[in-house]
């Protein structure tokens, strides 16, 4: 059929817009998505973090920080793995964003989390960076290189080494070179905080060695 010419503009003008909408459902998907579910986009921040609200970086954004002292390592999801952070599981809030972040995660009810314990890897440090709380991963980071045992020692994972925590949960090894660069991580001031001088006692049973990855790892006789 013929059209006429008054008609030939406003079928055009449908003819194209019926192309665009072709064009933006095959780039973003049918649920207006951007690409690809499960990536983590220009922004970095992982659709888990999206959905639990960790990626509110505005005005008091959930991981605001200034001192490594604000930041914490919690789960990403409702109730992590027996309520600890897991290697891929893990996220850095500012401490007092905690109940924020548990309500959040867990859809703003009331979850039944299993009723079991889980340590915390101390292995996974909460800083401060350009005023956002990261977490930094001990065991593929640089400061925990290693060439040899005899490269790694025991220490805390607090700041200030004397009178830390030197059970499971908080025993972490690094290089022995490497004790300014963890302190600039975990102290408010850096090498410079002013930590008593005093060496702790640590487990017969806890030893550092250097992993097979080439980073210094603690080792628990008779641990699974």
């Amino acid at each position: 059929m013929r059209i006429t010419q008054p008609f030939a503009p406003a079928l055009a003008a449908v003819l194209f817009a019926m192309l665009f909408s072709v064009g933006c459902t095959d780039s973003h998907g049918e649920d207006g998505g951007t690409g690809d579910s499960g990536g983590t986009g220009d922004s970095g921040v992982t659709d888990a973090a999206r959905d639990t609200g960790i990626a509110d970086t505005g005005g008091g954004g959930i991981s605001d920080c200034t001192a490594p002292s604000d930041c914490v390592v919690v789960p990403v999801t409702c109730c992590g793995s027996c309520g600890a952070a897991t290697r891929g599981d893990a996220v850095a809030i500012h401490v007092d964003r905690r109940a924020d972040h548990q309500t959040a995660a867990c859809g703003g009810g009331m979850v039944g989390c299993p009723a079991c314990y889980s340590p915390q890897d101390p292995s996974l440090i909460a800083t401060c960076n350009a005023g956002t709380c990261e977490v930094v991963d001990l065991l593929v980071d640089p400061i925990s290189e290693c060439v040899d045992g005899m490269d790694c020692r025991l220490r805390t994972q607090s700041c200030c080494e004397c009178g830390g925590d030197t059970s499971m949960e908080g025993l972490i090894a690094i290089p022995r070179t490497s004790e300014s660069a963890y302190m600039t991580l975990v102290c408010d001031d850096g090498p410079a905080s002013g930590c008593p001088e005093c060496a702790p006692v640590y487990p017969m049973e806890a030893s550092a060695v250097c992993g097979a990855t080439g980073h210094c790892a603690v080792v628990w006789d008779g641990a699974p």
